[in-house]
């Protein structure tokens, strides 16, 4: 698969969700338990889109990039919490320039060294970018299933 191809895949993924959250409240709650709202998801997406930035701008220096002593619950508790004090239009910025940050890291990569092998951000895993750019387009996807049927529900109280 080719560049053009990856970034129109994390495009439509994004657009997709942009679709599916706007105009909607963004403090409608997707995980109870964790007290996640849509804006929490939004800044979930945020951070992981910026650890695969990094592991990439590593790959393409011959470099490799990981989050240390990675425990993802907690990490992802973190990342959540550090973003509550931001407004709903910074966290929806971020989101956009985490993207768009992720596009272009992709770009930025050789192609001799297109076809590599990088680290991934969580630390245990090595692949391709095609299949890393899989991974983010299917974790979009899980988290937009999610935000739609919260945004349901919340229509039928």
């Amino acid at each position: 698969m080719n560049k053009k191809k990856l970034t129109d895949l994390l495009k439509e993924s994004h657009s997709a969700t942009h679709a599916l959250v706007e105009g909607v409240d963004p403090e409608i709650r997707v995980y109870k338990e964790q007290d996640w709202r849509i804006r929490d998801i939004l800044g979930h997406i945020a951070t992981w889109d910026r650890e695969v930035t990094k592991s990439l701008n590593a790959f393409r220096l011959g470099e490799e990039y990981f989050i240390p002593d990675l425990e993802e619950d907690e990490f992802n508790e973190r990342a959540v919490f550090e973003r509550k004090k931001l407004t709903y239009q910074q966290v929806l910025m971020e989101w956009e320039e985490a993207r768009e940050d992720f596009i272009e890291a992709i770009q930025r990569i050789p192609l001799d060294q297109f076809q590599g092998n990088l680290l991934y951000p969580w630390g245990d895993e090595r692949g391709s970018i095609q299949e890393l750019v899989a991974y983010m387009v299917e974790h979009d996807e899980e988290h937009r299933d999610e935000m739609k049927e919260a945004i349901l529900a919340s229509k039928v109280e």
